[in-house]
């Protein structure tokens, strides 16, 4: 049996994982179907079924340039992802507490307000910091799934831990104790 490199390996695993069966790739690259599936194992590699996944982490890994196989290289694009990542983590920081402080401002014109016209003018300061609230809220959503940062899924899932057990939603919406 042919020893094979790393990149052949790589190529056997993407096949494998983008459905082709261990029969097929043993024939195709002429070694034993035995052999694929003790690997297949050992690695943890898909067979098929979560394909849209793995064309996913394909492309975030060619975008992040993870995909490198030199090993320096490699880090250097892990590294300059990372910092890539951190500086949209960061920005989003900043632009929430831009929005917070609107909303403070708003809140303070509001209560120091004499005249309906003060208070008119404060409470388009309020809503203001809501339309701008609700537009970042979006805007970082994008963004964050196109930098990989979150999955595209948009779902949040709460889950309310009691001391006498943990509250989930049911299917009507209400929470069910387990």
């Amino acid at each position: 049996m042919p020893r094979l490199s790393r990149d052949t390996w790589a190529q056997i695993r993407a096949e494998r994982e983008a459905g082709l069966s261990f029969g097929l790739l043993a024939s195709r690259y002429g070694i034993d179907k035995a052999a694929i599936v003790r690997r297949a194992k050992a690695e943890g590699w898909g067979d098929g079924t979560d394909a849209a996944e793995m064309v996913r982490r394909k492309a975030m890994a060619q975008v992040t340039g993870t995909a490198i196989t030199d090993p320096e290289k490699r880090a250097a694009a892990i590294d300059t992802a990372a910092e890539l990542a951190a500086d949209v983590i960061r920005r989003h920081q900043a632009e929430a507490e831009q929005v917070r402080e609107l909303l403070w401002r708003g809140l303070e014109a509001h209560r120091a307000a004499e005249t309906l016209d003060d208070k008119r003018l404060a409470f388009e300061t309020l809503k203001a910091a809501k339309i701008s609230s609700e537009t970042l809220t979006n805007l970082q959503r994008m963004e964050r799934v196109s930098h990989g940062l979150d999955d595209a899924t948009g779902k949040t899932e709460i889950v309310i831990e009691r001391s006498y057990g943990v509250m989930e939603p049911g299917a009507n919406g209400a929470g069910e104790l387990l």
